[in-house]
């Protein structure tokens, strides 16, 4: 008994006594150079962000780049020297010309980076753009925690463009502005309230949307892309039942890109998906195209690649079935439109309808 007395105590105290956290070394290791960078034909759009990595356990801030200068450099021509913020984030005043090829130089300090050279595409453009009836397949659990599959019927958006000898690959931005009317109940005396006119927008917050030939059967034309699919309740992407929608604004932002930069951006798609497989290099393995010139064992994250833009619009109206009369629109406008909002007693200058 007083042996088991015993056990019995080694035992508690096994439990009681005092937990320390284990804690590793890590190697501490020197900042590292992080380049971030978009430059198109589109100056509101191009940009070269400049920061440095921190040690695991750092909590502090990411460190900005003060003081360095960056350069698009015009191979055989001109060089365009960007606008330093302050904060290590550059703009430019003009922008790379289609056809013509230039590279990244950057100089911080004592280093001196530079990017490979890349070729300007030509502004991209699509054939087509339309909408098939699409039913959308996804799980959701109940109360209990069981899975149940959901079917939201609506309608895929897809786009045709054309792949020619100077521009084969393409990248995919979009954003969906749902129109809607809230009208207020009447009162039992007096005028009845104006109307409210409101818009909210859905985001492309997935993997990269990019587009090439080896995706085709076809050579000579991405074919029936997929961008994007809508459903036909509105409901489900409105806050009230009170809110009624009167169509939608498709913002569709097209990129003319390289074999890199698609390669680059396909290699991230893989790691930011769950289609990757086990040999598929992690993130801190898709290296960048920039290296240091100076110093040639040092290690730059980051990504130097032009784009080419261009932007459309559509309005449409998806109707509530797969029997309803789809309607489509190319606008020829581009107002600025923010995220959510809403106006009372008139509509928005952006306002589209049938």
């Amino acid at each position: 008994m007083r042996k088991e007395i015993t056990y019995l105590a080694l035992f508690l105290a096994l439990f009681t006594s005092c937990e320390e956290y284990y804690k590793p070394d890590l190697e501490v290791v020197a900042s590292t150079l992080v380049v971030e960078s978009r430059i198109s034909n589109n100056l509101e759009q191009s940009f070269v962000k400049l920061s440095m990595t921190k040690d695991f356990y750092n909590t502090t801030a990411s460190q900005d780049v003060v003081g360095a200068k960056v350069e698009l450099v015009q191979v055989g021509g001109s060089i365009l020297k960007g606008i330093d913020g302050g904060t290590g984030y550059f703009t430019f005043t003009s922008s790379p010309v289609p056809g013509k090829k230039y590279f990244l130089r950057i100089t911080n300090q004592k280093d001196i980076y530079q990017s490979e050279t890349v070729l300007m595409p030509p502004i991209p453009q699509i054939d087509s753009l339309y909408t098939i009836h699409n039913v959308e397949k996804s799980y959701r659990t109940d109360a209990f925690g069981n899975p149940g599959l959901v079917e939201t019927p609506g309608r895929k958006i897809y786009i045709d463009a054309p792949i020619t000898s100077s521009l084969e690959y393409y990248r995919f931005d979009w954003r969906a502005v749902l129109q809607w009317v809230y009208t207020p109940p009447a009162p039992a005396v007096g005028p009845p309230p104006p109307a409210w006119y409101g818009w909210k927008s859905i985001y492309d917050l997935g993997t990269f949307n990019l587009a090439g030939p080896k995706e085709f059967s076809s050579s000579d034309k991405v074919t029936k892309h997929s961008i994007v699919s809508l459903a036909y309740n509105t409901q489900a992407y409105l806050d009230s039942i009170s809110q009624v929608g009167f169509g939608w604004i498709l913002i569709l932002d097209e990129y003319g890109t390289t074999k890199s930069s698609y390669d680059f951006h396909e290699k991230l798609n893989k790691q930011l998906s769950a289609e990757g497989s086990l040999f598929d290099p992690v993130l801190t393995q898709v290296y960048g195209n920039i290296k240091c010139t100076s110093d040639p064992t040092k290690t730059i994250l980051g990504f130097f690649e032009l784009n080419s833009y261009r932007q459309y619009r559509y309005f449409l109206n998806l109707g509530v079935d797969e029997g309803s009369q789809a309607v489509q629109r190319r606008l020829n406008r581009y107002p600025d439109i923010s995220y959510e909002g809403h106006l009372i007693g008139e509509r928005p200058s952006f306002w589209e309808s049938n």
